[in-house]
């Protein structure tokens, strides 16, 4: 199918100005008064291109209630300088539908995919990629997204996208449908394009489920893709789940019939612990994957459930870790609002250090902070793992938005939030910072506009937060040009004299050359790198002086 151009300024939707100001840290790029934003597995609505730019989606509406308030799918784009495309309150709806997910073709480009909203059944799943980064235009594709079925008229309708671009630029989707779209037993539906999204494999059924939510990851380093999720174990409960992964070794031959791997095998015990609905999964730059979700201790009658952590399974050692536990040990859960749980909505990013690190965010809810609706006012916190996920380090609030017993408009509740696979001197995170506690579309609360959050939250890994409070030594720029063919120049400053080491590294944490390492006089330097016998790809350059270190990426295309 051929791609259809439409230029964004004929969506813009002005959203008015008399809108609440946001408590909580982050920059405000967008305003939603649908501040639900996924079903379960929050999966990427914030992308981080090699160039320093970065896209942020979310699930738009111009007013409540639907369908007097259009609802579509929000975007703005961050610079390489650092600069927003579009101000908060001018930020466009690109096309109707909801639900939307991200990731970067083309190096640069922001790939959104979502479902649409037209006809009395929706058209499924759209596909949208930006003609260039920060345009305003897209090109639009329409992804196969019905299986056919013995009774014509009742095909398996696939909603609801998780998306992942792999190294080749080939674009993967995994959608969840049924006969009907709000029925109880659904479909896993796996399809991809290696054309950027022109022409598509016919979707196939990755396995049967009760709920949304199954998300996909391809390697960076690697052909590697694998589709992880939760499945109940006989298809009639929503609490009592196991976690599956299928994984294809070249993105593109799947055995989906027998290659489904039960990683949690909970059993039939009718007192047990059980996976939950969240879910998400992410390859390191070792080429092993990391699968977190929640689990939680459910009765027999599957109607109580108590002390939910969230849980980690490492590819390469296959043992399952606890990475963040349950801060209760009660039923409270009517407090966080449909498809929540105390902890829940969780993301992972990777730092390809060195070292190494794996990082989550997560929703947190608390009863010390429950909104005068009765819900509670969610918080973003992070741990992280630089040993693959056999320890995390203790949680870090990041948002400590406190607002108890607050009004309709006065809540800092900060939910929803996703990370970017990518992890590079900072966190990119994106969330709702939602003015009434609970999801207006299961009628939680009372709609509000709420403002959408970009949070780039500095690295631990590299003491970034510990340095802020004093003048940086040194300042690194980007290369130029970026991208490059053979040669390019990186320039910093020193605010002192300091021994300096400049080292270059490959997308796998491997050292490939050292550019710089000497005692250097305070003030402006340059270096040359020449790549000439280096293969294509990514690179990442990294300053150290006065125990301080920063990176930035080098694309070299010959």
């Amino acid at each position: 199918m051929m791609p259809k151009l439409m230029p964004v300024f004929m969506l813009i939707i002005i959203i008015p100005l008399t809108c609440p100001f946001a408590q909580s840290p982050g920059d405000t790029v967008g305003w939603t008064y649908y501040d639900y934003q996924t079903n379960t597995s929050s999966g990427n609505r914030v992308a981080v291109c090699y160039d320093g730019s970065a896209y942020v989606c979310w699930v738009a509406m111009t007013s409540w209630p639907y369908p007097s308030g259009r609802r579509g799918v929000g975007y703005n784009w961050l610079s390489p300088s650092g600069e927003w495309l579009y101000p908060p309150e001018a930020a466009p709806i690109i096309d109707d539908g909801g639900y939307p997910q991200i990731d970067i073709i083309y190096d640069n480009r922001g790939a959104f995919a979502y479902h649409d909203l037209i006809g009395p059944q929706p058209t499924n799943v759209t596909l949208a990629i930006e003609v260039l980064p920060g345009s305003g235009f897209f090109d639009f594709y329409d992804p196969p997204d019905e299986i056919p079925t013995e009774d014509p008229e009742h095909p398996i309708y696939l909603l609801w996208p998780y998306l992942d671009v792999d190294r080749n630029d080939y674009i993967h989707l995994v959608m969840t449908g049924g006969p009907h779209y709000l029925a109880h037993i659904q479909v896993i539906g796996y399809t991809h394009s290696t054309e950027g999204g022109a022409t598509w494999i016919d979707p196939e059924v990755v396995d049967t489920v009760t709920f949304p939510g199954s998300v996909i990851d391809a390697s960076p380093v690697s052909d590697r893709v694998v589709i992880a999720y939760s499945r109940s174990q006989d298809t009639t409960s929503l609490v009592k789940n196991d976690i599956y992964y299928v994984l294809s070794d070249n993105g593109l031959g799947w055995d989906f019939q027998n290659g489904r791997v039960n990683i949690t095998d909970y059993g039939d015990d009718p007192d047990s612990l059980w996976a939950g609905w969240d879910i998400d999964v992410i390859f390191d730059y070792d080429d092993y994957f990391h699968i977190v979700w929640t689990e939680s201790y459910v009765t027999s009658d599957g109607g109580s459930l108590f002390h939910t952590d969230i849980k980690h399974y490492s590819e390469e050692t296959r043992e399952i870790t606890t990475a963040v536990f349950s801060h209760v040990d009660s039923t409270w859960y009517d407090i966080c609002g449909t498809w929540n749980k105390p902890v829940c909505k969780m993301n992972l990013g990777v730092y390809q250090g060195p070292p190494e690190a794996i990082f989550l965010t997560y929703t947190r809810f608390d009863t010390t902070d429950i909104s005068s609706g009765g819900y509670g006012n969610g918080e973003i916190y992070m741990t992280y793992s630089d040993n693959g996920g056999s320890s995390w380090n203790d949680p870090i609030d990041l948002t400590n938005s406190h607002t108890p017993d607050c009004l309709p408009g006065d809540c800092d509740s900060d939910h929803w939030s996703s990370l970017a696979d990518v992890v590079d001197d900072y966190l990119h995170i994106t969330y709702i910072n939602d003015k009434d506690a609970g999801g207006i579309p299961q009628t939680e609360g009372v709609a509000t506009n709420n403002p959408v959050m970009y949070l780039a939250y500095p690295n631990p890994i590299l003491s970034i937060k510990e340095n802020a409070n004093r003048p940086a030594i040194f300042s690194l720029d980007q290369n130029r040009p970026n991208p490059f063919n053979a040669k390019t120049t990186i320039s910093f400053e020193l605010k002192k004299p300091a021994d300096a080491n400049l080292v270059i590294f490959d997308i796998t944490g491997a050292k490939v050359t050292t550019l710089v390492d000497k005692y250097l006089p305070a003030g402006p330097h340059e270096v040359v790198w020449d790549a000439k016998d280096m293969a294509s790809g990514t690179y990442i350059y990294r300053l150290t002086a006065d125990g301080s270190s920063f990176s930035k990426k080098a694309v070299l295309l010959k």
